[in-house]
C-alpha cells in the first residue's frame, strides 16, 4: 500500500505547482489589463469635434421632362437642352 501513496502525492504536488503557475500568469494578465485601463483613463480628452450641420434639401421640378424629386441644396443641377439628361455637380 505504501507504493500507491507515492504516485498520488506526486500527482497532487504537480497539480499544486500547476495551479500556482496558472495563478501567477493570470495575475500578470490582470496587471497588464489594469495598466492599459489606467493609461486610457489618464489620457485627457480633446476638444469635441464640431457638430455637423444638418443637410438641407430642395425640390427640383423639370417641366420639360416631367420630373420632380428632392435633392441636397449643396448640389447644382445642369439640365441638357437637347438630351434627356440631368447632371448633378457640387456647388462651388
Amino acid at each position: 500500500m505504501s507504493n500507491k501513496k507515492g504516485p498520488s502525492i506526486f500527482i497532487i504536488a504537480l497539480f499544486v505547482v500547476l495551479f500556482f503557475v496558472v495563478g501567477v500568469r493570470y495575475g500578470q494578465n490582470v496587471e497588464k489589463t489594469n495598466k492599459k485601463i489606467e493609461c486610457v483613463l489618464s489620457i485627457t480628452p480633446t476638444k469635441q469635434p464640431p457638430t455637423p450641420e444638418p443637410i438641407k434639401y430642395q425640390e427640383y421640378r423639370s417641366k420639360k421632362w416631367g420630373l420632380r424629386f428632392t435633392l441636397p441644396t449643396n448640389l447644382e443641377i445642369k439640365e441638357s437642352a437637347t438630351l434627356p439628361a440631368i447632371l448633378f455637380e457640387p456647388k462651388k
